[in-house]
């Protein structure tokens, strides 16, 4: 199941209820996480993701009494929802319009959510998301990096983000150093995170990039897949002792986190590409049957990329956490 679903039960009941078209099911969820923008982000996007085909439904809120600021945060986390990951093959100049069309749309409904609870980090961690898919410039990038991380300094999601709108854009090679930055960022993130946070994974997620887009640079470049993917090789090196540093430091350590399984699925990732089957083994076990996009998602379908790891290192992925 979804990750949220497994540290929030009564989320996917609500979500659930959502679909078959009771809207209201998910604005107590909301209004209950207010002060708690871990858990309010995780349930926006959740809830966002069941109105995808019904955002009409959500925006009648308002219309119904309902608090303006949840159920316009929402609204703009249901039209994030409707922009696709990675679309496979080439789009039509129509699809990339109707793309940048509901990407506006979210940006303008986010921005009045955070108007309507200037506290609230959740309108800016969407903002950011906004602001990755409409290409922003640098500077917007960082005006809305830092709106998120004054109303929630640690905010997993939001690091996760920013990560990514470090990486360098295609076809740019990390001999130029232009991953440098990303790198940077993600390891002083990992360095100076607080005892117990999952945090330190992201510098995983900032090699997974690293070498997704490496993978699709050789492949832009008019490589086989079987040569690009023999390219590719393993993590190694003080990178992997870098990783495992910080996984060991948080497991010794960790505080319960609505994160912990992203975590673990980041780390999963790293020692397995690194050949480190040990400890890729112990982190995937962790998470048992709880599923996470990140970072499967950036080589190939999710759920295909993380069984396959799981297959090859005797995983079971419905197993209980920690067996």
């Amino acid at each position: 199941m979804p990750e949220a679903f497994g540290v929030d039960p009564g989320l996917r009941t609500a979500c659930e209820a959502v679909r078959g078209g009771d809207a209201e099911a998910g604005l107590p969820l909301l209004a209950e996480s207010r002060e708690d923008p871990e858990t309010r982000v995780l349930r926006a996007v959740e809830l966002g993701r069941a109105a995808v085909d019904r955002p009409g439904d959500v925006a009648a809120l308002v219309e119904g009494g309902a608090d303006r600021a949840d159920a316009v945060l929402w609204l703009g986390y249901a039209l994030l929802a409707r922009i696709p990951g990675r679309p496979a093959g080439r789009t039509s100049t129509a699809e990339r319009k109707a793309v940048s069309a509901t990407l506006h749309e979210a940006r303008d409904v986010l921005e009045v959510a955070a108007e309507l609870r200037p506290g609230d980090a959740a309108p800016w961690e969407g903002l950011q998301n906004a602001a990755a898919g409409l290409s922003a410039d640098r500077e917007d990038k960082d005006r809305i990096w830092r709106e998120t991380i004054a109303r929630a300094p640690h905010l997993f999601p939001a690091h996760m983000t920013r990560v990514r709108a470090l990486c360098p854009p295609p076809g740019e090679s990390a001999a130029t150093g232009a991953a440098e930055e990303m790198f940077a960022f993600a390891g002083s993130v990992a360095d100076t995170a607080p005892e117990g946070s999952p945090l330190p994974a992201v510098l995983a997620l900032a090699h997974a990039e690293h070498l997704r887009r490496e993978r699709d640079r050789l492949s832009e470049a008019g490589n086989m897949d079987f040569v690009v993917n023999g390219a590719m090789g393993r993590l190694y090196g003080e990178a992997v002792q870098e990783l495992f540093s910080f996984a060991r430091d948080w497991v010794a350590r960790a505080v319960p986190h609505p994160r912990d399984a992203q975590a673990h699925h980041l780390f999963g990732w790293a020692f397995h590409k690194a050949g480190t089957a040990e400890a890729a083994r112990w982190h995937l076990n962790a998470v048992g049957g709880l599923r996470c996009d990140l970072p499967w998602s950036l080589f190939g379908r999710a759920s295909t990329e993380a069984g396959r790891a799981m297959a090859e290192l005797g995983v079971d992925p419905a197993g209980d956490p920690g067996a």
